[in-house]
């Protein structure tokens, strides 16, 4: 797994040393080195001079950081940070913490003043920065927050998508701009056919294609499937899997209809879903910047995604019902609800081939996103914070009600007006400072609702 290199920056001035601050120093770095998949690059002294920056700045240059700590101990000579971030080319978060009492004496640290100095400077560059503020307890989770999104970013400028056969015919909504998305995120997309996957299911052996089918069929119902649909959708995930691991995929965007139930003889929703739930994130209908949501997803929660429609609103409540039509990876289900798993409900007009899950979703708050394509060029993010209701089986596949914090119509009339792609990615929890974060860092045209 890839660490993220903090190059950690304290700063004082004479004016203010005192025995306190080192210690002050040590306890910060501390902290800072019990987060997760952390690389803390420290200078290892509190940093006075312009010197002694110059020294820090080598440092992290040599060690290739990926994000600068400037945490200012006390007030700071105002052309150290500037000088690092300007050479570095890497965000930087300023710490500033809380002046200590004051009692009518002498100002103690005038910490904060320093951030707003170094932002101003940061800001003329139009370089990336970003301030947290607290003691070192109020301090921490906002740095995990902030670092979760660059591991996150930093995972992206190495990952690689699997476009499986395309889009699916008429969704204008899965179209991609390849080489934005490589400028923008560093995603690389790999395009795969439907016949290389077929080929390869086609050739995976007997014992291997039981071994899937009965990871596929694990914990779930599935009276109504047949032999030769078991049989099938293992050789697939099989192939899936092997595919990704020859062709170094990340995540996967998959043209599920029509060929596959055309020509195949099964459909592939529940396969999706296995693999989106074993850490291989699959978009339906080749949604590939819908495939880049979830892997953001995953990456800032540690938890799998649900790609889905919004398909139903209270237009005078504040709730709505987003759902597909049998993808969902299912660690979402329900609690005391078992997957079952059968006919696909709409392919062949429903009822016919497998295979799809059919449970409804967990009631937790979520997250809504989508990436899309601005009409000028660029990209923008949609951030949609709801509650998940307990939700009972409305139609087959996977549903869940969302309440909103705001009317559902207002809702759905700015989606339309802002004209997002109909595919959303659900995330669970409440994620929505990680994602302004995100478009900060990346200028993504950021639409919160």
């Amino acid at each position: 797994m890839l660490k993220l290199k903090v190059g950690y920056l304290p700063l004082i001035k004479g004016s203010w040393v005192n025995d306190k601050l080192e210690r002050q120093r040590i306890a910060s770095r501390q902290a800072l080195e019990k987060l997760e998949n952390i690389e803390l690059v420290d200078t290892g002294k509190l940093i006075q001079t312009e010197a002694e920056g110059a020294e820090a700045l080598e440092l992290f240059y040599e060690k290739r950081v990926d994000v600068v700590v400037a945490h200012f101990v006390t007030f700071s000579l105002g052309g150290i940070v500037p000088g690092i971030a300007a050479r570095l080319r890497v965000p930087v978060l300023f710490w500033s913490e809380p002046e200590p009492p004051m009692q009518g004496g002498r100002i103690a640290a005038n910490s904060f003043c320093a951030s707003n100095m170094n932002a101003h400077a940061l800001w003329k560059m139009n370089l990336k920065y970003a301030l947290v503020y607290g003691h070192i307890a109020e301090a921490v989770p906002q740095f995990a927050s902030r670092f979760r999104v660059m591991s996150c970013l930093k995972k992206l400028q190495s990952t690689r998508i699997g476009s499986l056969g395309g889009r699916v015919p008429g969704f204008y909504t899965s179209n991609f701009d390849e080489l934005a998305l490589r400028e923008k995120f560093g995603t690389e997309v790999e395009t795969v056919t439907l016949l290389e996957l077929v080929k390869l299911a086609e050739g995976i052996e007997k014992k291997e294609t039981s071994a899937s089918a009965e990871a596929m069929t694990k914990g779930c119902a599935c009276a109504t499937l047949s032999d030769d649909e078991k049989v099938k959708g293992g050789a697939l995930l099989a192939a899936f899997r092997k595919l990704a691991e020859n062709k170094r995929l990340n995540a996967w965007a998959v043209r599920c209809w029509p060929e596959f139930s055309d020509l195949y003889g099964i459909g592939v929703c529940h396969l999706l879903g296995c693999l989106t739930g074993s850490g291989l994130p699959a978009a339906c209908e080749g949604d590939v910047y819908g495939a880049l949501a979830m892997l953001i997803v995953e990456s800032l929660t540690g938890q799998p995604a649900f790609f889905c429609d919004l398909i139903s609103f209270d237009p005078q409540g504040d709730t709505s019902v987003f759902w597909h039509c049998g993808a969902a990876p299912l660690a979402w289900c329900k609690s005391g609800c078992q997957p079952k798993l059968g006919k696909h409900s709409i392919i062949d007009g429903g009822g016919v081939k497998g295979i799809a899950s059919e449970f409804p979703l967990e009631a937790k708050d979520v997250t809504v996103i989508r990436i899309g394509d601005r009409r000028e060029g660029g990209f923008r993010l949609l951030s949609l914070r709801g509650e998940g209701q307990d939700t009972a089986q409305l139609l087959k596949g996977n549903p869940l009600t969302v309440k909103f914090r705001k009317n559902a119509g207002e809702v759905t009339d700015e989606l339309l007006a802002s004209g997002f792609e109909h595919h959303y990615v659900m995330a669970r929890g409440d994620i929505s400072k990680e994602l302004k974060y995100l478009a900060e860092l990346l200028d993504l045209q950021l639409l919160e609702i």
